[in-house]
């Protein structure tokens, strides 16, 4: 219910594309797949001194020296237009747009560093679930902050992502409280 929630409340957006909305249905299921992944290593002996941050730390390694060559085979000269656009237009120079994104950059690794932490700690679904639960928070914050206008069709598929977030809570609450009282 929560991705089909998000989903619902986003198809009919102005902006909406079909190759966006597989992709991010994508990015949810590598996210969960990685999510599973880690807490397997997580869980299982696999080497000294493998935290959960320094399973993080070896998964983005990996992670980089997969993308960035593929990055710059597919999107290599765009992203130099696109830099010299964006210091072009007059709104920024290269020192601010170069700091702009080592900060972007750092707060990834800081949201993706405390996702591991938290992962050591709680089911891989349960993350997934949060991590889809949180776009939502971040569509109803956009609401508020920017003043975006809200369908009803948008409306209703937020309720939908936060009624399935409740639904696992409480079903999740449920089989612990099952699973303590037959032990």
């Amino acid at each position: 219910p929560v991705v089909c929630g998000v989903g619902y409340a986003c198809m009919k957006e102005r902006s909406f594309s079909w190759l966006a909305f597989y992709t991010a249905m994508g990015s949810n299921l590598a996210f969960a797949l990685r999510a599973v992944v880690s807490k397997t290593a997580m869980t299982n002996y696999i080497g000294e001194n493998l935290s959960s941050a320094n399973l993080f730390g070896v998964v983005t390694l990996f992670a980089a020296f997969l993308s960035v060559p593929i990055v710059m085979l597919g999107e290599g000269y765009s992203m130099v237009k696109m830099w010299t656009d964006a210091v072009a237009g007059g709104g920024t120079t290269s020192t601010e747009l170069i700091k702009a994104v080592i900060v972007s950059g750092l707060f990834h690794y800081l949201n993706n560093e405390v996702m591991y932490l938290a992962l050591s700690n709680v089911h891989p679904v349960t993350l997934a679930v949060g991590n889809t639960m949180k776009r939502v928070f971040i569509m109803v914050a956009s609401v508020l902050v920017f003043r975006n206008p809200v369908s009803v069709q948008a409306g209703i598929g937020s309720a939908i992502g936060i009624s399935g977030v409740l639904l696992y809570s409480l079903t999740k609450q449920h089989y612990e409280k099952l699973e303590a009282a037959s032990a």
